[in-house]
């Protein structure tokens, strides 16, 4: 009798073979420059030791690395904190709305890095919502996008047997296989884990209530003491899966008399209506789309945790889907600094995972980091579909240059070394892969640390980037943009892109 071998997974390398000789577009930009300034200063008769210092400066910006990331790589980080100085952008302070306003004025003012986002309300026949009927979307009027958003759970994915690892993994990737369809609306998936301390309230009370033994049992003693040793270890986990959609490219017919916004809404229910068909196919657990307050809420709580033990409060006090209103979903305070920004009570350092791991892994890879304790943290991931035949061109696009690359080097006697053979042979089964029927879609992972003040926040940051390490993944801290980090891992559809200034 044969075993079936173990099925593992690979992630591709980064494709790094550059503009020229494997160096990338900053470098050679920096080189060219500096270059230029030497001719220019040969040219004016200034002394060779005058003008060898641009090219000079040029390469030691190109090839040398400071606290792990080339030199090049920080001018964009330092020229954007100082721009933020100058434009004054790195404290915000809300404005404070007046009882009895309406309209506009009543809507929550929004730091920079949430601008332009305003919750919507839609109903939906086929929800299995029976207590409001009514769907949250997150429209972006900046980037055009409109987001709804699901509750998913993984069914215990870690204590499941190995091959039903391999068939819930399956089953995620043909979730996310259906976006990838030409001349589709959809611009965007995402997935955000939020995991924080859960409070013990609920068994405390039940050890208080008369359903439990009377005072001084052994058993009572005995279930206290294990709520004791368990309370610190106890974490909260929600994963919020977001699809946001391209007003842009959707091509809609709709009542001339419904509102433009009206259609949109309607489209981006349909594709909530079948996404959820898929993940209840692929063996996984789906709730019905957030309401509008069940959406504040979670911006609430994941801007500014400290605000659980409030609501918590107020929710006991008998408060139905209204613990945040319209105009309290927005902080009133954020203050960005370069390693670090601080949102009302909490503060936040973010991440972009920069390197995968290389070895092949299980599907399972990712559990010390989802499952470890360290305080409150998201880890978001983003996927874009990508129609086939884009992803055709891109693979015609990539086999070329990595020949020319390798045909650079060859002419002047560089070695071609093992990442170039394992970025070709990564084209190779991607376009296999492609012609076999399967979709390709890119993807970015992000990871917030929150704590409610610095010295907690370095000390879980140190945690995660060493559980992140141990797991194969390389953290590289956002700074600067910290803010544009945590808007990411929020469930409202908006990927950070180059900051924009007044």
């Amino acid at each position: 009798m044969s075993v079936e071998a173990d099925r593992l997974y690979r992630f591709a390398p980064r494709d790094r073979a550059g503009w020229i000789l494997g160096l990338g577009a900053s470098q050679c930009l920096t080189l060219a420059a500096g270059l230029l300034m030497s001719t220019v200063a040969v040219s004016s008769s200034a002394p060779i030791g005058l003008a060898v210092v641009p090219l000079a400066s040029a390469g030691i910006l190109a090839f040398a690395r400071w606290q792990g990331r080339p030199l090049h790589a920080w001018l964009p980080v330092f020229a954007g904190w100082t721009l933020l100085g100058v434009h004054r952008q790195r404290r915000w302070t809300a404005r404070i709305p007046l009882l009895g306003e309406s309209g506009d004025r009543k809507r929550a003012a929004l730091p920079p890095f949430l601008a332009g986002l305003e919750i919507l309300e839609a109903s939906a026949a086929w929800t299995r919502r029976q207590r409001l009927g009514s769907v949250g979307l997150v429209a972006d009027r900046r980037e055009h996008l409109l987001s709804g958003v699901l509750r998913v759970q993984g069914r215990e994915f870690a204590l499941v047997e190995r091959t039903d690892q391999d068939r819930l993994l399956a089953g995620w990737g043909e979730v996310l296989a259906g976006f990838c369809r030409e001349r589709n609306a959809v611009a965007r998936v995402a997935w955000s884990e939020w995991a924080a301390p859960a409070g013990m309230e609920e068994h405390l009370r039940f050890v208080e209530s008369e359903a439990m033994t009377p005072t001084g049992s052994v058993h009572r003693d005995a279930y206290a003491a294990l709520l004791d040793g368990a309370g610190p270890m106890t974490t909260r986990h929600e994963v919020l899966l977001t699809v946001t959609v391209d007003t842009r490219r959707a091509r809609i017919t709709r009542d001339p008399n419904a509102a433009l916004d009206d259609a949109f809404a309607d489209l981006v229910l349909e594709e909530l209506r079948l996404l959820t068909a898929r993940i209840e196919d692929a063996g996984l657990a789906v709730d019905a789309p957030l309401s509008p307050g069940e959406l504040r809420e979670a911006l609430r709580v994941r801007l500014d945790p400290t605000v659980l033990h409030g609501f918590a409060t107020r929710a006991r006090a008998g408060f139905d889907d209204g613990l945040v209103s319209e105009h309290n979903v927005g902080p009133l305070a954020v203050d960005v600094e370069l390693a670090h920004v601080r949102i009302d009570g909490s503060w936040h350092r973010s991440y972009w995972i920069a390197e995968w791991p290389r070895l092949e892994l299980h599907p399972a890879w990712m559990e010390p980091l989802l499952l470890h304790a360290g305080g409150v943290r998201t880890i978001a991931m983003v996927y874009e579909p990508v129609p086939p035949s884009r992803s055709q061109r891109q693979i015609d696009r990539d086999a070329t240059r990595l020949a020319s690359d390798e045909e650079q080097r060859a002419k002047r006697g560089f070695r071609i070394g093992a990442r170039h053979r394992r970025a070709e042979s990564a084209v190779l089964e991607r376009e296999s892969e492609l012609v076999a029927g399967y979709a390709e879609l890119e993807f970015a992972g992000f990871m917030s640390v929150t704590a409610p003040d610095p010295a907690h926040l370095e000390t879980a940051c140190a945690e995660y980037e060493q559980v992140a390490g141990q797991a194969g993944l390389e953290l590289r801290s956002l700074d600067g943009q910290h803010d544009a980090g945590v808007g990411v891992c929020l469930p409202v559809g908006r990927y950070p892109t180059a900051r924009r200034f007044a």
